[in-house]
């Protein structure tokens, strides 16, 4: 009996041997008789479709992946499936039990947090890939409780599953492995195996191929991925089939691509240009390095090479695109529908995403938090309506104006009540409230289940959709409803054939998570994917295919190789551990070795052109950097032969017709030639298909422009002429004291400045925060203040270092610090939910002090707080003053440190969050006034750096420094400034001061701000628009 392993170099003659071999079989009508085994769906499916399209009438076509082997091994014996989703309540189960037995101890905390059963899943699914069974694990595993209680609920979720005729996914390889050892009869019909496009085995996979290797059947497994130097996933493979006594036989070489060569030698210290290899490229073969500015821009430019080869007669079938991360998906999806350009990939999408799964769990939603928000979200509900259309904008204005929390407030509220829809509402919330009488606040999944048919039932569901349909007539969005509500049903149907299992009661707000748990992994298809489109792989499922032109994309730092830890018990501090208990986890260098060989099949795939792609994703202060896989392939290539194409924002107007491929590109290019006066004709020829319609909206807006910038008034200016209101507007700042955020926002936006300001024109509330950024701003200023002023001895000690300060020690003190703070706001501190935002903002607070301590006391000269919240402008007048001019201002300082030697001081200005930090440039530009005005504000003293201090990152980050403190950012060089410098943007920063408050005296509040937000509340009655794509997109 044969047991031969094949090894040869990437792409070699031996599939197409194991291919014909098949074929040859099949033509016989012997599908049957042999195995076609693979490692991915995607190669199955490609291999399928070649058997077919070659022998065109067969039956049986046994190509399979070992779960499919393990699935036929088992499906004889009587077990119900249980799936990821129906895992999870399972374990939910599992938890509630052990937690009431009081048997955990270590988790019985964190086991009831939202997030929590979804990694324990994950957990006991990779220990039962690696075979390992609880009785081993136990035995095997540190006797402690981190371990021990992963244990214990692995054991109680297998003896459960046993009890309840259960089978999970890995648990389909025990007993396949069960039945084989009893008795390998299964694979007695079977001329052979067919193995192909392995490099290595998972450990239930290499069992199973144990098992089989018991028989007389012949096995032949062909691994093209053998080089000079073998990566060591692919030689301990070898080694353990050596073991099962299998011969390696090596295949004869074939001529070699470039792209086969330069596979054969990334990673290696083996060099075949050193013989006279690799290094002149062949004519035919090219290679681009695309580095764009973000994932967008990245995206567009490959899509542009895709039409071009296409249009150059490269069928797409013939190209591939390999995603380096999956979170390019939505991106991809994006581009190639803006793009036209067809895929193979089916367009998915969540559960969650689908509007009547979304206001289902509303309905539940309301029961378990009966708040503002909830009840105006059950109203607004289309497909669950209890309200018709006309009055829901209407109810939801009232109720969104009016201040109440529970449904009692709106039943005793007369204001609501005797507005015109008071009687609507008080139908309404009955409804509302016969509702909530059905859902239980903690019961069964079986009394979950009918909960859930009953609204599914009572609402007509069905023919609530056909009726959307008939209304907006939106072929997609039936076919969406439909897809989603058969997989509801689906769910529902799954959970009731384990009712008999899940016989514990459950709160609602797990029931809840379950189903969103269940909405967020499940999806429908949207969009079926074209077989004639272009080919979506990963590196994963690239491997064993050829490519005329492959784009290899995201090839950033950040992105690629993903080697990060997988949770909080799968990391590399636990490997050693991990291994001696038996489980097959990898440390950081073995990922390394097992992506690096994936990479080079997605290279070897290549013949003629390939791209390698990444995206910077520039913010303010850091851009991502190249993947080591592709600074690899530049340093063995050399950066002259190959070709870099830089595609930054600029690209999104392109400059060269060559490079357009679609509709809006077109005319943006035209509208920037014909401003440009490129064009010498003055009527410009468009093609018919072009949207004039258009143009039409384009040039009423110049119009509006040029209306804009006439002298004498009229209805687009915002700049107020008339003198009576002008002279309003300076007596009513005749006296003011300037804060400077309420000059930063005339500086952004004037227009803004006047809506919000001066007429005080406010937004309906939509979202009822009832934690703000505010409150949590001067909750977390205040108890930092009181923690430096507090522990102001140790934190000396510390920085100086005289005492080493236990900072975690003090946890509790922060911890009662923000109950206090929050008390005093008149904010609620006892829910659970309460408890955990001060839970988590305690954290993060003691996180920030202990980063903010250990940094100072690294610093060769010593640095240590002086002042906190230091007024300015209050007390005493403080004054900007230039050519005569004064403009009172005030402001607070939130902390102010200074060097413990020298008088020198820094300025510290807390911020909740890095969003929309300011640096430099922004100051220059007069969009930020604030540290600039800090320094001005301590007049006299010698100010050497401004920072903001992020709480919840732990970081300071400084934004103006001193040239000759740079020790205080170590290579950072970003915002560094000689004096000279330093005066420039203090004296920039007075004159945009006087200039801000003479335009608001002279009533200057003109529609062209400096920074529009896309968060803007006038942004729905606002003329401007910031870009011209807005207008394209309007259109």
């Amino acid at each position: 009996m044969d047991r031969i392993v094949y090894l040869g170099p990437y792409n070699n003659n031996k599939k197409e041997e194991f291919f014909q071999k098949s074929i040859s079989y099949l033509r016989e009508n012997k599908g049957h008789k042999f195995y076609y085994i693979l490692p991915n769906g995607n190669l199955l499916v490609k291999y399928r479709k070649a058997m077919v399209d070659e022998v065109e009438k067969t039956l049986d076509i046994n190509l399979l992946t070992f779960d499919d082997i393990a699935d036929r091994l088992v499906e004889d014996n009587f077990y119900l499936f249980l799936d990821g989703d129906m895992k999870e309540a399972f374990l939910v189960q599992i938890l509630l039990k052990l937690r009431e037995e009081n048997k955990l101890k270590y988790y019985k905390n964190i086991s009831i947090k939202k997030g929590f059963v979804k990694i324990l899943s994950n957990i006991i699914g990779e220990i039962k890939q690696s075979l390992i069974t609880p009785e081993e694990y136990l035995s095997k595993c540190p006797k402690e409780p981190f371990y021990m209680e992963i244990g214990l609920i692995y054991r109680e979720y297998e003896n459960a599953l046993g009890e309840a005729g259960l089978i999970d996914r890995e648990g389909s390889f025990f007993k396949s492995l069960e039945i084989l050892r009893k008795d390998n009869s299964f694979f007695g019909d079977l001329d052979f195996i067919l193995i192909d496009e392995f490099f290595d085995f998972r450990v239930q996979e290499m069992e199973l191929l144990k098992e089989i290797s018991k028989t007389n059947l012949p096995i032949y497994i062909n691994m093209p991925f053998e080089r000079e130097e073998n990566f060591h996933t692919l030689n301990n493979t070898l080694e353990i089939l050596k073991d099962l006594g299998f011969e390696i036989q090596y295949v004869e070489e074939k001529e070699k691509t470039y792209y086969e060569r330069l596979a054969l030698e990334l990673f290696s210290d083996y060099k075949l240009a050193a013989k006279g290899g690799l290094y002149h490229k062949p004519t035919g073969v090219n290679i681009k390095l695309i580095k764009a500015n973000n994932d967008y821009l990245e995206l567009k430019k490959v899509a542009e090479e895709i039409k071009y080869h296409y249009s150059q007669g490269i069928d797409l079938n013939n190209m591939a695109l390999v995603l380096s991360n999956g979170d390019y998906k939505k991106t991809l999806f994006q581009v190639f529908k803006e793009e036209a350009i067809p895929y193979n990939l089916d367009r998915d999408i969540s559960l969650m995403e689908i509007p009547f799964i979304v206001e289902l769990l509303y309905i539940l939603e309301l029961k378990n938090n009966t708040n503002k928000n909830s009840i105006i979200n059950r109203i607004k509900s289309n497909y669950f309506n209890i309200c018709n259309r006309n009055e829901r904008e209407a109810l939801e204005y009232i109720l969104r104006k009016t201040p109440f929390n529970i449904l009692e407030d709106i039943r005793n509220s007369q204001e609501i009540l005797a507005s015109t829809y008071g009687e609507t509402i008080e139908n309404t919330i009955d409804l509302i409230q016969g509702e909530l009488e059905i859902i239980p606040e903690k019961a069964s999944m079986a009394e979950y289940i009918n909960v859930l048919k009953y609204f599914i039932d009572d609402f007509n569901i069905g023919e609530k959709i056909l009726n959307i349909h008939e209304e907006i007539e939106d072929y997609e969005i039936l076919y969406r409803d439909f897809m989603a509500l058969e997989k509801l049903n689906g769910l529902i149907g799954e959970l009731e054939k384990l009712n008999q299992v899940f016989i514990k009661e459950i709160p609602l707000e797990k029931f809840i998570e379950l189903m969103e748990n269940y909405m967020d992994n499940e999806s429908i298809i949207e969009l079926e994917g074209n077989n004639k489109g272009i080919n979506i792989l990963s590196p994963t499922t690239a491997r064993g295919q050829v490519y005329d032109i492959v784009f290899a994309i995201g090839l950033s730092q950040s992105k690629y190789p993903n080697l990060s830890d997988e949770n909080f018990f799968f990391r590399e501090k636990n490997h050693k551990e991990l291994v001696e208990i038996g489980i097959d986890y990898k440390n950081y260098y073995e990922k390394l070795d097992k992506e690096s060989l994936l990479f080079t099949t997605v290279i070897s795939s290549c013949t003629d052109y390939l791209y390698l792609s990444y995206s910077e994703n520039v913010s303010s202060d850091e851009k991502d950097i190249p993947s080591i896989f592709l600074d690899e392939i530049v340093q063995e290539i050399g950066k002259d032969q190959i070709q870099i194409v830089n595609v930054d924002i600029d690209y999104l107007i392109k400059a060269n017709k060559e490079e357009l491929t679609t509709e809006k590109e077109l005319i943006r290019y035209t509208l920037k030639n014909y401003y440009e006066e490129e064009f010498a004709e003055e009527i410009i020829s468009l093609p018919d298909y072009i949207n004039m319609d258009l143009f039409g909206e384009i040039n009423h807006r110049l119009l509006c422009e040029v209306e804009r910038n006439r002298e004498d008034f009229n209805q687009y200016i915002g700049n107020i002429g008339d003198e009576n209101i002008i002279q309003d507007m300076e007596n009513s700042h005749r006296h003011k004291n300037y804060s400077i955020s309420y000059l930063e926002s005339y500086g952004r936006c004037p227009y803004a400045f006047l809506l919000n300001n001066i007429l005080q024109v406010e937004e309906m509330e939509r979202d009822l925060l009832d934690f703000t950024p505010l409150d949590r701003g001067k909750i977390n200023h205040e108890v930092l203040k009181n923690y430096y002023i507090h522990y102001k001895a140790e934190i000396e000690k510390h920085v100086l270092g005289i005492e080493i300060f236990n900072i975690d020690s003090t946890y509790k003190y922060v911890e009662n610090s923000i109950i206090d703070s929050m008390k005093a706001l008149d904010l609620d501190t006892e829910s659970n939910l309460w408890k955990m935002r001060i839970e988590n903002n305690a954290h993060n607070i003691l996180d920030f002090v202990k980063a903010d301590i250990n940094r100072m006391a690294k610093y060769k000269k010593k640095i240590l707080p002086l002042y906190y919240e230091l007024d300015f402008g209050w007390k005493e007048a403080f004054y900007i003053e230039k050519d005569g001019i004064s403009i009172p201002m005030v402001g607070k300082i939130d902390r102010i440190d200074k060097y413990v030697e020298e008088d020198k001081y820094i300025i510290i200005d807390y911020k909740n969050t890095d969003y929309n930090l300011r640096n430099m440039g922004h100051m220059a530009n007069g969009l930020s006034l604030q540290l600039p005005t800090y320094i001005m504000g301590l007049e006299g003293q010698n100010v050497v750096a401004a920072a903001y201090g992020i709480i919840s990152k732990g970081e300071m980050d400084f934004k103006i420094i001193n040239e000759e403190e740079k020790e205080l950012v170590g290579r950072k060089r970003t915002g560094i400034a000689s004096g000279e410098e330093l005066d420039e943007l203090l004296n920039t920063t007075v004159d945009y001061i006087i200039e801000y408050v003479n335009s608001i005296h002279l009533g200057d509040f003109s529609i062209n701000p400096k920074e529009c937000s896309p968060y803007c509340i006038y942004r729905d009655i606002c003329r401007y628009k910031e870009k011209m794509e807005d207008m394209l997109e309007s259109s």
